[in-house]
């Protein structure tokens, strides 16, 4: 990741600048620009020496910020960046000239002066931060490094800004030149950014929350303390007060700047606290959710298992049976024959339902929309129905508007839905229970009731009895069979064709109520 094109930006500006004042150097002490060299007259000069570290330092970080590095000529000039400073830093302490060159003092600085301490001593700190970077090792180290460099350059900025000759200048007329404080401190942000999410910038280069806030933190603690530095100084300049005033100043100002920072900061860590918290609420109730789903579908699972053996066991023993006996009479062989019917119809319908819930939940059932008479379809519902409502000894009563109640819909689903629900009545109420089936018209909506008194829903599975692998809960015994599937299927077709379906029940034991309601189609 730390290779990405878009990462490079501030490595390649940085070396271009650093470039740029190099040449811009040379062609200075060539052409006599003094603009170039020392910026003004007074100030301390840039030496040759010091445009060489800079060229090669700028080279070097130049190299490595590429999409394909060129590691080794990057590991040459940070070498040679580094060797060099080194060089210069030990002839100061020894007071020894190195060739041609010389060690400036007393304002004696020439071309060929010797780069000062302070300046060797920072590009020896860049030329090893690039030489480690090169070699892809303790980027942390390679980072410090740069980022001592950098602190060092700002403090020599800061002498100029406040014209303190004591933060830049380490031998009287020999110091840091602005051009080199400059050239340090671009070089040493692009070390920095080579690799931005690794090593102690991956702290401050992330989008979370709590790294966001830390950034703004680090930035207010930079800017505050240079902010009101300057206002200090530009009031003391101004004469409104003397030095003595402008420490306790400067000292209220900062405490005033990060009390506020510091307490902004802290009501955004409480608002990013809170909305974790949220976010851990929510994901406890998903897999709490996803472990009753999964529950929910291991008795699914079972309960076809369950449902798909049954039919075949009478199938088996009228095999059985057939073998047997050899020859049979027409009407044991028609006893027989319709054993193996109704079985093999209950093993289609039990087809038919997985294959309809798949394919409405997969988005393959093309309804028709056309006006449908609703007596009709609750007529041809409780038709489906009756063998079952009669076996049971069923009191069923269907009673419907006297006018037709039309909407647009499909009237083969429309009867699905109603025989379910209809189905599902006549199941789990006792035998010689009451049922009702009624139609009316709302407003401009159409209403179909079915009402029994049966074993009714708890009040826990009332918000869950249209999910998929939920109705296999609700009869325990399984004593009437079924996958479970028909109310799922009921409220995805009504949904479906525009409409909506509700339960209602008082309480197990209390029979249930399921309310379709669908848009009544224009006259």
């Amino acid at each position: 990741m730390d290779r990405i094109t878009s990462n490079f930006v501030i490595p390649r500006w940085a070396a271009a600048f650093g470039i740029l004042i190099g040449v811009a150097n040379i062609a200075g002490w060539v052409f006599d620009w003094t603009v170039f060299i020392s910026i003004l007259p007074t100030l301390p000069k840039m030496v040759l020496a010091t445009a060489a570290l800079v060229l090669l330092s700028a080279a070097g970080l130049a190299c490595q910020a590429r999409a394909r590095p060129l590691r080794r000529t990057a590991l040459a000039c940070g070498a040679l960046a580094a060797l060099w400073g080194l060089v210069m830093a030990l002839s100061h302490v020894f007071m020894m000239p190195i060739g041609f060159l010389l060690a400036g003092a007393m304002g004696s600085q020439t071309a060929i002066t010797l780069s000062s301490t302070f300046t060797s001593s920072m590009f020896l700190a860049l030329g090893v931060a690039l030489v480690l970077m090169a070699l892809r090792r303790c980027v942390i180290g390679a980072q410090a490094l740069a980022a001592g460099a950098f602190l060092v350059s700002l403090l020599n900025a800061g002498g100029y800004f406040f014209r303190d000759t004591f933060l830049y200048e380490v031998l009287p007329g020999q110091g840091v030149g602005l051009l080199t404080t400059v050239a340090a401190m671009l070089l040493a942000l692009g070390i920095l950014f080579l690799r931005p999410r690794l090593g102690i910038m991956a702290a401050i280069n992330s989008n979370m929350p709590a790294i966001r806030i830390a950034r703004r933190l680090l930035l207010s603690a930079i800017g505050v303390p240079l902010v009101l530095g300057v206002g200090v100084t530009l009031g003391m300049n101004a004469g409104w007060y003397d030095a003595g005033t402008a420490l306790p100043l400067l000292v209220w100002g900062t405490m005033v700047g990060f009390t506020v920072i510091i307490w902004r900061l802290c009501l955004q860590l409480h608002e990013v606290e809170i909305a974790r918290q949220h976010a851990e609420a929510e994901l406890r109730r998903t897999m709490q959710e996803l472990h009753d789903a999964d529950g929910r579908k291991d008795v699914f699972l079972a309960t076809l298992a369950h449902e798909l053996r049954n039919p075949l066991a009478p199938i088996k023993a009228t095999a059985q049976l057939l073998a047997r006996t050899g020859s049979t009479g027409p009407e044991q062989l028609g006893r027989m024959s319709a054993i193996i019917e109704r079985q093999v119809d209950h093993m289609v319908t039990l087809v038919d339902d997985l294959m309809d819930v798949s394919r409405v939940r997969r988005g393959q059932i093309a309804l028709e929309r056309v006006p449908v008479d609703l007596q009709a379809v609750i007529a041809a519902a409780h038709e489906q129905v009756r063998p079952l409502v009669e076996r049971k000894r069923h009191a069923c009563s269907v009673t419907a508007e006297p006018v037709p109640v039309r909407v647009l819909g499909d009237s083969k689903r429309l009867v699905q839905v109603v025989a379910n629900l209809l189905n599902n009545a006549a199941k789990y109420t006792p035998e010689g229970g009451a049922l009702s089936l009624a139609l009316r018209a709302d407003g401009r909506q159409a209403v179909i009731e079915v009402r029994d008194n049966g074993a009714g829903i708890d009040a826990a599975l009332l918000p869950t009895v249209f999910e998929m692998f939920t109705q296999a809960a609700l009869t325990p015994d399984r004593s009437e069979g079924g996958l479970g599937m028909g109310l799922s299927l009921v409220k995805r077709l009504t949904e479906m064709q525009g409409g909506s379906v509700r339960a209602n029940s008082a309480g197990a034991g209390r029979g249930s109520v399921f309310t379709v309601t669908l848009p009544l189609a224009d006259r």
